[in-house]
């Protein structure tokens, strides 16, 4: 891959002090960051705040790189990262997440409270029935409580997964590393939001535009990449990379460039992949020639 020093500091960035996108604020940190460094090779910068409907009450935001609507590709990942969950991650599969997020949220939640419980009746009553509330250790427990309930908050929101190198920051630095290099009008880019809830920065992405797309999905891991699509009308780019037909979306449009374990019609990443902390870099430099290819279809 071109521009190692540049590709290092990425990593840093983005794996280290923006590797938590899950909160608004997490995340327009992050695209503010990105904005930062793409500008001085990348003035084509547009970014699209939406809500799902007038009554949702969280906003989303795509950043777009070129033009989509002169675009006959668009390269896109999305940049947002999950919350913490006891299950591997199933691509194509946003029902199986969301279960598995909201039962890890109320497992957490209830030894949480529970937790939360015991400490009031053995600890805290106790000690403030026998010295009321106007001491200093009353006082102090009072502290806790008001730190105890900011946490439950955080917890019944999602905890943040921590390690997201490889779901989804080794996208983000792959797709970075192309915009870096590719100038041509006819592909654009984009970085999606929702990626790790409900999908909703890439159906906006859909329903807005008629371009190709291609999606990349935790291509860092050090399982095989597969070339995913919902037909076998696509054409193998690389050898070192599998196609696989897969009836995963309504939109033919949609093709999907991801690292995983094959099982059956699904793939999957196991807690153990997700953790990993280094870059798998055969895979890296063999997606980077998988899109090169693919910009060089879009001039065709």
């Amino acid at each position: 891959m071109e521009g190692q020093e540049k590709l290092k500091d990425w990593y840093i960035r983005y794996h280290l002090i923006f590797g938590k996108r899950y909160t608004r604020k997490q995340k327009d940190r992050f695209l503010n960051s990105l904005s930062a460094d793409m500008l001085p090779f990348r003035q084509d910068l547009k970014l699209d705040s939406f809500r799902l409907n007038e009554k949702d009450k969280n906003e989303y935001r795509n950043l777009y790189v070129g033009d989509p609507e002169k675009a006959d590709t668009i390269i896109c990942t999305y940049y947002d990262t999950p919350a913490a969950r006891f299950s591997p991650y199933h691509f194509f599969d946003e029902e199986h997440r969301m279960k598995n997020t909201t039962k890890f949220i109320l497992v957490t939640s209830m030894i949480y409270i529970v937790i939360g419980l015991l400490f009031t009746l053995l600890v805290a009553m106790p000690i403030f029935q026998a010295n009321g509330i106007g001491n200093i250790l009353s006082i102090s427990f009072i502290l806790f409580y008001i730190v105890f309930f900011y946490f439950l908050g955080i917890i019944t929101r999602g905890w943040p997964k921590k390690k997201n190198l490889i779901q989804n920051t080794s996208s983000v630095l792959l797709l970075l590393n192309c915009i870096a290099t590719c100038k041509t009008k006819h592909v654009a880019f984009a970085f999606v939001d929702g990626g790790s809830t409900n999908n909703a920065g890439l159906e906006r992405l859909i329903e807005q535009y008629r371009s190709k797309i291609w999606m990349v999905d935790s291509i860092g891991s050090q399982k095989p990449l597969y070339q995913v699509n919902r037909n076998n009308n696509q054409s193998r780019l690389i050898e070192a990379v599998e196609e696989v037909d897969l009836l995963f979306s309504q939109n033919e449009r949609l093709v999907y460039l991801i690292s995983g374990n094959q099982e059956n019609d699904q793939f999957v990443l196991s807690r153990s992949d997700l953790r990993k902390n280094e870059l798998n870099d055969q895979n890296m430099n063999t997606a980077f020639a998988f899109l090169e290819r693919v910009v060089r279809r879009g001039l065709k």
